[in-house]
This record gives structure tokens, sequence and C-alpha cells, in this order.
């Protein structure tokens, strides 16, 4: 994790139109280097793409893309979830990444595994404690951990983070926290050298360094506003906070509205099918309505919806920015 970089995204799973659901490995391919050079850094089969649900063919098939010779670079840093409902499962998962990288070798310069704590709403924290402890014992790679109480219904207490960290020390080197609530950061617990990624969308600008005290965003909106998110940043970085703080405000309010309405559709994640409507705009154009825009389930993104976002773009001034 040297050299780095606060803007990472959860990257999208494309899908070809077949009956037997695949990846459409140009489509992914295109979407990585056109988010080149604001977005170098990928977590893959994260919730946004789709991880929770991927059968082993799909997540072999992700595998071959980001080994794939000359495709990465050492300036790319890939994460993986490793995720599944009891520790076996993320075991199983984080056995097949690993056995296929031990095989195939990655161009990138980091490849960590990203892990939840069980989907368990009971669940203890020393029942957290033992999840993580015998899966990092079991593996090899470098570790993420993230904080997802949406999906697995119980929440790793900062005292929890803090232990794992001291025993693990090098291993665990990320903590993304999508929970909106900041409970970890704020809890003043002295981590080390821990890096903290917020993956809650939404007033971008207050939470990172030094407005706030996250050290980067993973955040589904980095697939299509990548741009946007690395111009924030870079305001940042140069003490433009005025302008950073309206950027924010602007992508902020189109992101609110947005996943409202995506909350609606009756399939999937709405976070993965407005980011995969957006995209499909963004790289289709015009003929956006003439192209079906493909999910996991059955249901492709609607037609009214995909104008609904495109008139979001059109709206707000993004759209000739973005392509």
């Amino acid at each position: 994790m040297n050299n780095f970089d606060p803007l990472w995204a959860p990257i999208l799973t494309h899908y070809e139109l077949a009956d037997n659901l695949r990846l459409n490995k140009t489509l992914i391919k295109k979407h990585i280097k056109w988010l080149e050079p604001s977005v170098k850094q990928f977590l893959v089969c994260g919730t946004t793409g789709d991880g929770w649900i991927l059968n082993d063919k799909l997540i072999n098939d992700w595998l071959e893309i980001l080994t794939e010779k000359n495709f990465l670079t050492n300036q790319n840093k890939i994460l993986f979830g490793a995720f599944g409902n009891t520790t076996e499962e993320v075991l199983y998962r984080a056995k097949l990444i690993e056995d296929y990288l031990t095989d195939h070798g990655c161009e990138a310069s980091f490849f960590g595994l990203t892990l939840c704590a069980p989907v368990n709403e009971k669940i203890t924290q020393n029942q957290i404690i033992k999840h993580f402890e015998k899966i990092i014992e079991n593996t090899l790679l470098p570790i993420s951990i993230y904080q997802l109480p949406q999906v697995v219904k119980c929440e790793i207490k900062p005292e929890t983070l803090k232990y794992l960290k001291d025993r693990f020390k090098k291993r665990i080197v990320l903590f993304k926290d999508t929970s909106d609530e900041d409970k970890v950061i704020d809890s003043k617990i002295d981590f080390g050298d821990l890096k903290f990624l917020r993956g809650a969308e939404k007033n971008y600008f207050n939470h990172i360094k030094p407005r706030g005290k996250y050290d980067g965003f993973l955040l589904s909106t980095a697939n299509c506003f990548g741009k946007v998110l690395r111009e924030i940043l870079k305001e940042v970085e140069e003490n433009n906070f005025e302008k950073a703080e309206n950027l924010s405000k602007k992508l902020s309010d189109v992101i609110r509205v947005s996943f409202d309405k995506g909350q609606k559709l009756n399939f999937g994640n709405p976070f993965s099918n407005v980011n995969k409507a957006f995209l499909h705009i963004i790289f289709n154009k015009e003929k956006f309505n003439d192209l079906d825009c493909k999910t996991c389930f059955k249901n492709n993104i609607p037609s009214d919806f995909l104008t609904y976002a495109n008139g979001l773009l059109v709206e707000n001034k993004l759209i000739n920015s973005l392509k």
C-alpha cells in the first residue's frame, strides 16, 4: 500500500446478453480503461459488483480478466471481495482466488482480499473475531475489512477492529465503512497504520481529510463519476475548499435523487442499478434506449429509468464532461 491513493471504485460487473449468464469481458475492460487516469484502484466483486451472488464460473472469469497480460499495470491496485454467509463460505471463496493467483499472477502492484463479518444479526463480537482469525490464519493476501451492516445485519465494534489490527498487524491494511454512522473512526482509538475508506454516499467533502477523518473513498459512484471525485480530492489537496464543497454538493444532490428513484426498482442492488444506468448512457450516448442495459437478474434496467438518468446528467451539465 505504498504511495497511497485515496480513490477506489467498487467496479461494476457487466454481463453478456446470453441464456447462460456470463461476463461481458470486452465491456468490463473498456470500463476500467475509461476510468483511467481518474481511477486506478478497484474493488472487484464487491457489493456494487454483485459479489455476493456470483457463482464460481463468473468469479473465475473475473480472475481471468485481472491476470490477462498487459491489461493491468503496477499503477493498479486490486481488492477482491471474498463474500459468503459463513466463515466456511468465505474461506472457500478466498482459496479459489488465491489458488488462481498462484497459478497465473497479476501485474497490479497490490492485490488483497475484502472480508465482511458473517451474515448474522445475533452474532457476538467474539464470534466476529473468531471469523476473521480463521480466515486470516488460512490465507496469504493482504486484508481489507468491510463494515457492511446493510447486508450482514451486524457491526464490527471499534474494539474488535483494534484487537484484529493489533494481532495481525501488517496483514490488515484497509477498513471500509459503508454504514454512514462512522462509529469506528469516531472512536478515537489508535489503529496504527490502518487506512480508512468511506463507502457511504453523500457530503463527500465533509468526510475526507483534512476537513474530515477518512483517508479516502471507496464509492459506487466512482464507476461513473470518478472524474468528479478526483476533482474534489484535487481541490482539497490544493486547499480550494469552497470549490471542493460546491462540487461535492452537486454530486451529492444527483446521487441522492437517483438512488431514491433506484430504490423503487424491484430487483437487485440500487447502487449497482443506478450506476449501471448512468454508465450505459455515457457509453451509448443518444442510442442508450436502443440497447439493453443487462443485469445479473432476469430484468434489464427499464427504459423509463434510463431516460430519467439521462435527464439528470443533462440537467446537471455532467453528460459532456464525463464522456
